[in-house]
């Protein structure tokens, strides 16, 4: 374990790790259960999971570990904004909510929800933590999780309701559930709003969640969009946190072309609207720029749904995201949520008399690539002087029309090059010499 990783629980978005490693063997994830409930005493908890195969074990040991301290009731499977959403809109002090998002079925993960249904701050995750690395000897309590599937009905008619008469237009949709959490709520939402809804990946097993599908892994869904004839693609991730979009041609609408279309239509339609979107140091310099000439104030934050979040909230925005799909409507919602941003492209699209197809000749991106290598160590970057020497000379070299970021991930042992520059030689020959140099020197 490398120092950044020493006595930390949380990255960028809960916790998350390979089931069977640290912090997610049997002991531990007991000792988060038993943290959360000596933290959290006397409080009534709400927890959900997506559909992996582990969810429901790690469901009941953490409620186990906090059954002693606290009041728990379980939703069962749902979309993690369906949790925030339920929390918020129900008598729950906090929602936990079991999932690794668009990891692998061998990855597990948390996210914990104020009862406001935002994330609970990081000093509230520090205080988690240590709690965590000061428990000796863990406890269980014998439960039978009182269940709550009753409720799940709220989030279904607060979409709908949301939605109001988008339905009913002859819009054809392919919807790719990543065998994750949205496999049974978004078809039955869609359908009840008129939309002729064809699905693929709507079958969960436990082991095929994002498993060459989702968000993340859009071949399928192209394939289906094209022979279908289908007006929208539609590709959540495993907790339907975030979701990106296709076009009529299987072309690849990501968050920034979300954010783009979404901020028109509420320049147009939403007085609330004050001007400004929030993004991340990932999204691309051409929204930057096209927001520009639109009026529209672009402010970046560090990645992280929750750093989007906390910068919007200052800005007094209504409108943020992450280029992954990631998009934050704060007037609905207090963190991403995939269908509901369906529902809103779908709306901005009619209202501005836009097919998804048009939405190209209207977001010129700048090229972006982006290389995760594994690593065997989390080396501190600010300290690296060959690497940053490197950074540098590109940035002299390169700067005026490029872009280079590298960074960590949050939620895997990988390190993140992504190049970005009006010429598409600059990204071609600058990433193989970083890639390189981290390969040899972290790669593992």
């Amino acid at each position: 374990m490398s120092r950044i990783e020493e006595n930390k629980l949380f990255g960028t978005d809960g916790i998350r790790a390979k089931v069977g490693n640290f912090p997610f063997d049997d002991n531990s994830i007991l000792k988060i259960g038993n943290s959360i409930g000596k933290l959290f005493i006397d409080s009534n908890i709400l927890i959900g999971r997506d559909t992996r195969i582990s969810g429901s074990f790690f469901e009941h040991l953490i409620a186990s570990g906090i059954a002693e301290n606290a009041k728990i009731s379980s939703l069962g499977i749902i979309p993690t904004p369906g949790l925030s959403y339920i929390v918020n809109h129900s008598n729950f002090d906090y929602g936990i909510m079991i999932t690794a998002s668009h990891n692998p079925y061998f990855y597990n993960g948390i996210k914990i929800f104020k009862s406001n249904g935002e994330k609970i701050s990081e000093k509230k995750e520090k205080e988690i933590e240590d709690m965590f690395f000061s428990i000796k000897q863990t406890s269980s309590c014998d439960l039978n999780l009182i269940d709550k599937e009753n409720v799940k009905k709220k989030y279904e008619e607060f979409l709908i309701r949301v939605a109001g008469d988008i339905g009913n237009k002859g819009i054809k949709l392919v919807v790719d559930c990543a065998n994750g959490a949205t496999f049974e709520i978004a078809p039955m939402v869609f359908r009840k709003l008129g939309f002729e809804t064809i699905l693929i990946n709507a079958e969960p097993d436990g082991e095929n969640i994002n498993l060459h599908c989702g968000s993340t892994h859009l071949e399928d869904l192209k394939k289906k969009v094209i022979i279908e004839n289908a007006d929208l693609g539609i590709g959540f991730d495993g907790d339907g946190d975030r979701v990106i979009f296709l076009d009529n041609q299987g072309n690849i609408l990501d968050g920034d072309f979300s954010l783009f279309v979404i901020s028109e239509f509420l320049s147009e339609y939403e007085k609330d609207f004050n001007k400004v979107v929030v993004g991340t140091i990932m999204s691309n310099l051409g929204l930057e720029n096209a927001l520009k000439k639109k009026g529209i104030d672009f402010l970046r934050t560090m990645v992280g749904d929750k750093n989007v979040y906390e910068e919007m909230r200052s800005s007094n925005s209504i409108l943020g995201g992450e280029q992954s799909g990631h998009i934050i409507l704060r007037n609905f919602q207090k963190t991403g949520d995939g269908i509901l941003t369906t529902i809103f492209f779908i709306k901005s699209l009619l209202n501005l008399g836009l097919k998804p197809s048009d939405v190209h000749k209207e977001l010129d991106l700048y090229p972006q690539r982006t290389v995760s290598i594994f690593v065997k160590e989390k080396r501190f970057l600010e300290d690296w002087k060959e690497l940053n020497a490197m950074i540098k000379e590109f940035n002299n070299k390169y700067g005026k029309y490029s872009r280079l970021l590298i960074r960590y991930s949050g939620t895997e042992p990988k390190i993140r090059i992504m190049i970005e520059s009006k010429f598409g030689d600059v990204i071609n020959k600058n990433m193989e010499i970083f890639v390189n140099f981290l390969k040899s020197n972290i790669g593992d």
